[in-house]
C-alpha cells in the first residue's frame, strides 16, 4: 500500500493512504485532499495509480513541482517529494498494509435467498454407485481410464469424456470431445453452465446434482460492545456491524455483489474490504468509476484496445479487465453504463473472456467483479435504462450501506478514527465543543465529507488537538462544482439533478434555512423535498 505525508516546515500534519484509487489534491474542498492555500490554485493535479505504483498528473497547466522541477505527467518513484503551496508532500510507494485479516478459501456457493437471507448451498454429485462426491475447486475430470477424478467404464464413456469446475459462483460442464457426447438433461452440450439440481448424462451414465442449502449466519461481528472493525471499515453502530458480518462472510467466495449507497458512504472501502479478505489479495485491486468516462471512452476503459484500432490509438493498450486479472474489479456507478456498454459487459461475465477493441480474439480473464450504485436498479429495469439479464448477474449478493445520519453515533466515532488515520503522530484529541459541532452536522455528503473536514482541521490546526474553531464547512462555489463534477449526467431523471442540487446545497451551508435562502426557495419547501429524498430525517418542519 503506497501513501503521501503532508508536511507544514519539519511538522508532518497529514497522512493520506493509497489504496489503488486516484485522488485529487487542490484548493477546493471538491478534492480528495483539500489544502486551504489561497496560493494554490483548485485543482492542482492527480495522484493516478500505474502498475507497481503510482503517477502525479498536473491539472492546473502549469505543471506540479516534483522533486523540484515542473512536470505534467510522470511516475512517482518513491520517496518522491511533491510541492503542495505550503505544504510538502512525500510519497512512499509501498509500506506495511495493517488490512489484518488473510484471505480463507471459498467453500459453497453463496446467494441471496427470496426473504434475504445468505445461505451457502454445497454442491455434491450423486454417482450411479450412488456414492455421493464434493466437487473441488480445481474441478473433476469424468471418463473410462483410471486417472480420472470419475472413472465410468460402462462402454459407452470415452477415456476422457468431460470435465466439472466451477467458475466464480457457478458450475460449469465441459465436453472433451467424447464419442458419445455430454448431455444436461436431454441437451447435449459442448460447454455450459449446469443448473443446480439437474441431471448429467455421460454415455449412458447418469449423475445428479445436488446441493444442501444452510443459513448463514452474519451477526458474530456485531457481537459484544464495539466498535467493530472490518479491513479498512469501521463503526460504534451495532446495526451496521452486521454488514461487517456479511462482508466477512461474503469476501472469500467469487460471488457477484453489488453494493448500494448513497454518495460518500464509503461503497469502495468496502469493495477493498472484500478484496483483501479474499484468496486474491496478492493480485491487483482495480476500480474503475462508470460515472467518469463519456460513452464513447468507457468501452476502451473497459476492454482496451489495439494499435490503429481508431485514430488516436498508437499503441496497445490493457482495459480493467485485463489489468484486474487474478484479481479484483471495482465497478462503481454500475448504474451509468450506456445500454450498449451493458450487453458487452454481460457478455465479460458469461465468458470470462474480453476482447479489445480491434482484436480479433478473445483473451481469457479471471477476474473477481464487484458493482455499485447509488441508484434503485430495479426501479431502471422498470424504466429500461437498466438490462434485467445483467441485473440478475450482478445482484447475487446485495451489501447495502446506510447514510451517515441514519447511524449518527458513528459522526464521533469517525472523527476520532479519520483523525488517529490521517495524524501524522497516529492520534488525536477532539475537545468537546469539536465534538458537539460536529454532532449538529447534516453530513449530507456522508462519510467522505466527515473526513474532509477532519483532514481541513488536521492541516489548520496543529495536528494533535481539533477545537472547534478548527473545524469548518466549506461551501462549495458553483465554478467548483462545475470543474470538479458535472451536476448533470446522460440518464439522470429531473428527481435525480434536483436531489443533486438539495444535497450539494445542504453541504455547501449546513442548515435547512441557509441552503433555502441560497436556492431561492422557502425553508418549508427544501424540508419537505429534503425529506422525500432521504437527505434528512423525518420529523417536524424547522
Amino acid at each position: 500500500m503506497a501513501e503521501l505525508v503532508l508536511s507544514s516546515g519539519d511538522t508532518a500534519v497529514l497522512r493520506a493512504p493509497l489504496h489503488g484509487q486516484a485522488i485529487t489534491v487542490g484548493r477546493s474542498v471538491v478534492n480528495d485532499i483539500s489544502i486551504p492555500d489561497d496560493d494554490l490554485p483548485p485543482f492542482l493535479c492527480s495522484l493516478e495509480p500505474v502498475a507497481g505504483g503510482y503517477r502525479v498528473v498536473d491539472k492546473s497547466g502549469k505543471g506540479t513541482v516534483v522533486n523540484g522541477k515542473r512536470v505534467h505527467d510522470e511516475v512517482l518513484a518513491n520517496g518522491a517529494e511533491l510541492v503542495f503551496g505550503r505544504l510538502r508532500g512525500r510519497f512512499t510507494r509501498s509500506v506495511q498494509d495493517r488490512s489484518g485479516k488473510d484471505g480463507h478459501q471459498r467453500t459453497g456457493i453463496l446467494k441471496t435467498r427470496g426473504d434475504g437471507k445468505l445461505v451457502k448451498s454445497d454442491i455434491r454429485l450423486r454417482l450411479p454407485s450412488g456414492t455421493r462426491l464434493d466437487i473441488p475447486a480445481t474441478g473433476l475430470r469424468i471418463g473410462s481410464f483410471a486417472d480420472n477424478d470419475i472413472v465410468i467404464d460402462d462402454g459407452f464413456v470415452s477415456s476422457y469424456h468431460a470435465q466439472l469446475f466451477l467458475r466464480g459462483e457457478r458450475l460449469f460442464v465441459r465436453d472433451l470431445d467424447s464419442t458419445n457426447g455430454t448431455f444436461i438433461g436431454d441437451v447435449r452440450v459442448v460447454e455450459a453452465e449446469v443448473p443446480l439440481k439437474s441431471t448429467l448424462r455421460f454415455g449412458k451414465a447418469q449423475v445428479q446434482v445436488e446441493t444442501e442449502d444452510s443459513d448463514v449466519d452474519v451477526s458474530a461481528t456485531a457481537r459484544g460492545r464495539g466498535p467493530w472493525r472490518c479491513a479498512q471499515l469501521t463503526t460504534a453502530d451495532p446495526t451496521f456491524a452486521k454488514t461487517f458480518g456479511l462482508i466477512e462472510k461474503v469476501a472469500p467466495h467469487d460471488a457477484s455483489i453489488c453494493i448500494f449507497g448513497e454518495t460518500g458512504t464509503g461503497k469502495e472501502l468496502v469493495a477493498h474490504a472484500l478484496h483483501v479478505l479474499s484468496g486474491r489479495k496478492t493480485g491487483p485491486f482495480v476500480p474503475l468509476n462508470c460515472a467518469s468516462f463519456p460513452e464513447e471512452l468507457i468501452e476502451t476503459e473497459l476492454f482496451g484496445h489495439e494499435k490503429g484500432a481508431f485514430t488516436g490509438a498508437d499503441r496497445q493498450r490493457k482495459g480493467a479487465f485485463e489489468e484486474a486479472d487474478k484479481g479484483t474489479l471495482f465497478l462503481d456507478e454500475i448504474g451509468e453504463l450506456p445500454l450498449e456498454m451493458q450487453a458487452k459487459l454481460l457478455r465479460v461475465l458469461e465468458t470470462r473472456s474480453v476482447r479489445r477493441i480491434g482484436g480479433r480474439g478473445d483473451t481469457p480473464i479471471d477476474v473477481r467483479i464487484v458493482c455499485a450504485t447509488h441508484r434503485d436498479l430495479v426501479q431502471h429495469v422498470r424504466l429500461g435504462r437498466f438490462r434485467e439479464d445483467l441485473l440478475h448477474r450482478i445482484y447475487v449478493i446485495p451489501v447495502k450501506l446506510p447514510p451517515l445520519r441514519d447511524r449518527p453515533v458513528d459522526v464521533v466515532h469517525l472523527a476520532r478514527h479519520f483523525g488517529a488515520l490521517m495524524s501524522p503522530q497516529r492520534s488525536v484529541t477532539l475537545t468537546s465543543a469539536a465534538e458537539d459541532k460536529l454532532r449538529q452536522h447534516p453530513f449530507p455528503g456522508n462519510v467522505r465529507e466527515l473526513r474532509n473536514v477532519m483532514q481541513r482541521a488536521l492541516i489548520m490546526g496543529d495536528g494533535q488537538t481539533i477545537d472547534d474553531d478548527d473545524i469548518a464547512f466549506i461551501p462549495i462555489s458553483l465554478d467548483e462544482v462545475q470543474q470538479g463534477a458535472a451536476l448533470y449526467k446522460k440518464g439522470m431523471t429531473m428527481d435525480d439533478v434536483e436531489r443533486a442540487a438539495i444535497e450539494a446545497a445542504l453541504a455547501a451551508h449546513g442548515s435547512i434555512g441557509e441552503a433555502a435562502k441560497a436556492l431561492g426557495i422557502a425553508k418549508t419547501t427544501l424540508w419537505r423535498k429534503a425529506t422525500a429524498y432521504g437527505l434528512v430525517k423525518e420529523g417536524p418542519a424547522p
